[in-house]
């Protein structure tokens, strides 16, 4: 048992167009193994020790709480093959919750509640208790692509998101939310629009797929079906990334009021601000001015990427909010 405690903590802190499916492992959700830890359970990946999609429903052993399951095969709800992955948003056993509950930190920077219905990537072996996040990926892409069908319990809201990082430092990161029931109209294609911060290759992809708000209140029995995800890779370069110093921001790090300053006069610029996770937080309006002011008070402590367009030029700089 203590193992396995040692497992999941370690599991905690690691937490025109062309169409490419060939780097995104097991994109059509077909191929499951039975869990390691939960036989009666099975996973969307090739076993212990293998990189791909991974669940929490390891939390269903005596061990750890014995919480129902959460992840499961489906075969009669597919776009396409012969199954699909269904998620249910379901309330944990308190022994379970008081294991999990602080790993939402470092994936979306609060606790999370006590239900989840969780599906990410990446490479856990039980045998020596580690956990690496992501999957391998070295392409720029543009859009990631999955499709689902959703039925929310109320108001709840279904959460997509993924990170392009290297060496665990964001490259690019895109969001996509829904809290509409897909009802008699079938399956959807969700689609999210990756936000580049850095001009860097990408070494890694995290995705991570909630049936339930990740911001506010999951509720319990909301369930998410998904399959067939695939990207969209760039047919150009889309934006030119800055390396001069023509971009001033003060005070850095800051309470989150800072100010942009710009070396270039009488041009048309504007202001976008962006979290770690790539979603936009703000964006001005086109000006001429040389100076811009931020107010970030109201959002969380850490890091944010500026990006300051100009022309056809995009400058990125780091801010730090504490």
């Amino acid at each position: 048992m203590k193992k396995l405690l040692q497992f999941c903590f370690a599991f905690i802190i690691l937490s025109s167009t062309h169409q490419l499916n060939a780097q995104i492992i097991n994109p059509g959700f077909e191929t499951w193994t039975n869990d390691f830890l939960v036989p009666t359970a099975m996973n969307p990946n090739s076993g212990n020790a293998t990189t791909g999609w991974w669940d929490y429903n390891y939390f269903n052993s005596s061990f750890l709480g014995s919480s129902p399951i959460s992840v499961t095969r489906c075969s009669d709800t597919v776009h396409s093959g012969s199954y699909s992955v269904r998620l249910q948003t379901r309330a944990y056993t308190p022994a379970s919750w008081n294991y999990y509950n602080a790993w939402g930190t470092p994936f979306i920077g609060h606790p999370y509640n006590d239900t989840l219905g969780i599906l990410f990537n990446g490479n856990a072996n039980v045998s020596n208790q580690s956990y690496a996040p992501g999957i391998p990926y070295t392409q720029k892409i543009t859009q990631f692509h999955i499709y689902y069908q959703y039925k929310p319990n109320g108001n709840d809201t279904a959460v997509f998101r993924i990170s392009l990082v290297k060496q665990r430092s964001l490259i690019a990161g895109g969001i996509f939310k829904t809290n509409v029931a897909t009802g008699n109209s079938g399956w959807q294609q969700a689609t999210i629009n990756m936000t580049y911060v850095s001009a860097l290759t990408p070494d890694t992809m995290w995705v991570l797929i909630s049936s339930s708000s990740l911001d506010k209140n999951p509720k319990a029995g909301s369930i998410l079906w998904l399959d067939d995800a695939s990207v969209t890779l760039p047919t150009g370069v889309n934006e030119l990334v800055s390396t001069e110093n023509d971009i001033e921001i003060f005070p850095n790090p800051s309470n989150g009021i800072f100010t942009i300053r710009s070396q270039t006069n009488n041009e048309e610029q504007y202001v976008e601000v962006y979290n770690m996770l790539g979603a936009k937080i703000h964006s001005s309006a086109k000006s001429k001015l040389s100076a811009y002011t931020v107010d970030l008070s109201n959002q969380s402590k850490g890091i944010y990427f500026v990006k300051v367009y100009q022309g056809e030029k995009c400058t990125t700089r780091k801010i730090v909010v504490q």
